[in-house]
């Protein structure tokens, strides 16, 4: 007489969650691989976004400002940035909060100019200045900015 076999041997099962494990393994490599890529990415992106904001306002209130006070200098938390510029003359405070955001202040108006900046470093050789804008991404370089033809003179 022949017996029939209903259902699985506990060898096919072994191999068959052998076969599953091993596809498992592969499927969340390849997500893991792809998931590190799309963050590295928009970290680069978060990065260009903050300089390319702080560029804007900065550089031209440093190609507009009559006077800067204690330049070559660093704006960074708890180290502000005075700029004055216009008739009347008008104060711009740049400085960083605790959030590492660039904060533009103009009478009493606060605005954040860029996110994700830990530094910004200033230094002038005569009419040209050089401007250092470090973002806080992680791995992200800082961006060396040149201001020159200075309608007001040199500072």
């Amino acid at each position: 007489m022949t017996r029939r076999q209903h259902g699985f041997t506990l060898v096919e099962a072994m191999v068959g969650v052998a076969i599953f494990t091993v596809l498992s393994l592969a499927m969340a490599g390849t997500f893991l691989v792809g998931y590190r890529a799309i963050s590295n990415e928009a970290r680069v992106i978060a990065a260009d976004t903050a300089v390319s904001n702080a560029s804007l306002w900065l550089t031209r209130d440093l190609n507009s400002a009559t006077t800067t006070t204690g330049c070559p200098c660093t704006i960074q938390a708890g180290s502000p940035l005075t700029l004055t510029y216009g008739v009347p003359p008008v104060a711009v405070v740049y400085s960083v909060d605790g959030s590492r955001n660039l904060i533009r202040t103009v009478g009493a108006s606060a605005q954040a100019s860029a996110r994700g900046i830990t530094s910004v470093s200033i230094s002038w050789a005569g009419c040209y200045g050089t401007v250092t804008i470090q973002p806080s991404a992680t791995g992200a370089s800082a961006v060396v900015l040149n201001v020159s033809n200075r309608p007001g003179g040199c500072i």
